[in-house]
């Protein structure tokens, strides 16, 4: 008869279930959307709101680690959380250029 080894503490890195990625995943589409949205009225409104919804995404993704935690271990956590807010702040510039969003609109 076979014996089977369990683990304590799965370290399978299976990427499709984790919750934290579908949730950056969605937050980062509709931020990149948003930026085509805004473009049009950038003088008006829409700077601003591209800047705050980005601010507000940024800091959704830096705490989904720890609200949604799929490692133990602090670190794990932590450098979770560095790289899916770099995530979202590469997704909001490259937001900010593709949807050509104007950040001076009046000299004086």
């Amino acid at each position: 008869m076979e014996k089977r080894k369990f683990r304590v503490g799965s370290t399978s890195r299976d990427a499709s279930r984790d919750p934290s990625y579908t949730l950056a995943a969605i937050l980062c589409a509709c931020l990149f959307a948003f930026a085509f949205v805004a473009a049009p009225k950038s003088c008006e409104w829409g700077l601003s709101a591209y800047f705050w919804s980005g601010v507000a995404t940024v800091l959704a993704l830096a705490v989904t680690p720890f609200v949604l935690p799929r490692e133990r271990q602090a670190s794990g956590r932590g450098l979770r959380s560095f790289a899916l807010a770099g995530l979202g702040c590469a997704t909001w510039i490259g937001g900010l250029f593709a949807a050509n969003v104007r950040i001076m609109c009046r000299l004086f």
